[in-house]
C-alpha cells in the first residue's frame, strides 16, 4: 500500500492485474502420505481450488463499487486480498491508501474486553493514533447508541449491539477505502437506513467505498458501478443498475 496514484487524469484507489488465487486441498493428509512426501517418493500435487483466475479491474478514488456473485464466486477471497490478509498466487494487486474493512460483524472483537477497549484495539490495529481514537470515541458511542454499555464486556452484548458497534467503528475513523461486506444483514430497519446514509456520506466526501450485499436495491442505491464474479472470474463490470439486472436475470435462469 502507498500513496494514491494517478492513471491518466484520474487517481487510482485499487488495481488488479491478472490476479489468481490457488488453494491446495488435502494438505492435512495421513502420516504415511506425509512421510512419502518428505522422502520425495510422492511428488503428485494435491487437488486444488482456483478461487480467482485472471481477474483484472481498476477502482478509481472516490468511487462506490459493488462486488456481485453467489457463494463460491470469489468475492470473499478478493476482499481478503484487498485487505492484505492473504496474497495472490499470481498477478499484482495494488491498493493505495488506508483500508478500513468491515468484513464480518464483530470480527476482531475480544469478548472479554469492554466496548470501549475493543474500539481502542480495533482502531489501533488499523494504525490510528491514540489521540484520534479518543477524540472519536464519543462519536462512536453516540452512533452505536451504546452510551450505557461501553464499559460492559462485549460477550454480554446482543448480536444487534455488536453490529451497531462494528459499524460505528467503521464509519467514525478516517480511511481512504472502506469495505462493507454484508454488514447490514443483522441490523434493524431504522439503524440500517442510518448506516446506508452514512456510507453514502463517505462516498459523497470523496472516499472509496467497496460494497457487498445480497440486497440488490441497496447496491443500486449506494454504488455507481458493479463487478460480477462467477467461479473466480470477472464476467461483467459496468453501471450498477445494468450489471445487477444481468446478474439477477442469470440467477433466475439458473433456478428455472
Amino acid at each position: 500500500m502507498g500513496a494514491l496514484h494517478e492513471h491518466g487524469d484520474r487517481p487510482v484507489a485499487v488495481t488488479a492485474a491478472g490476479i489468481g488465487k490457488h488453494y491446495d486441498l488435502g494438505e492435512l493428509e495421513n502420516l504415511r502420505r506425509t512421510l512419502r512426501k518428505l522422502t520425495r517418493r510422492d511428488t503428485a500435487r494435491p487437488p486444488g481450488l482456483e478461487a480467482l483466475s485472471d481477474v483484472d479491474f481498476t477502482i478509481w478514488r472516490g468511487e462506490a463499487v459493488a462486488f456481485l456473485g453467489t457463494n463460491g464466486s470469489g468475492k470473499s477471497t478478493l476482499l481478503q486480498l484487498l485487505t492484505g490478509t492473504t496474497l495472490p498466487t499470481r498477478g499484482v494487486m495494488q491498493v493505495h491508501g488506508r483500508v478500513l474493512p468491515l468484513l464480518a460483524v464483530g470480527l476482531g472483537f475480544h469478548p472479554e474486553l469492554t466496548g470501549h477497549e475493543n474500539v481502542l484495539l480495533f482502531a489501533s490495529s488499523l494504525g490510528i493514533d491514540r489521540a484520534t481514537i479518543e477524540a472519536r470515541m464519543d462519536d462512536v458511542t453516540a452512533f452505536a447508541e451504546l452510551d450505557r454499555h461501553m464499559d460492559t464486556p462485549v460477550k454480554r452484548y446482543s448480536s444487534g449491539m455488536v453490529s451497531r458497534l462494528s459499524f460505528a467503528i467503521a464509519v467514525q475513523f478516517p480511511a481512504d477505502i472502506y469495505i462493507f461486506d454484508e454488514v447490514l444483514a443483522v441490523v434493524d430497519g431504522e439503524f440500517q437506513e442510518r448506516c446506508l446514509a452514512e456510507i453514502k456520506r463517505l462516498h459523497a466526501g470523496g472516499r472509496t467505498v467497496i460494497f457487498v450485499s445480497h440486497h440488490h436495491h441497496q447496491v443500486i442505491d449506494v454504488c455507481e458501478r458493479a463487478l460480477w464474479l462467477d467461479r473466480g472470474r470477472l464476467v461483467a463490470e459496468g453501471p450498477a443498475g445494468e450489471v445487477t439486472a444481468a446478474y439477477e436475470q442469470a440467477l433466475h435462469a439458473s433456478a428455472a
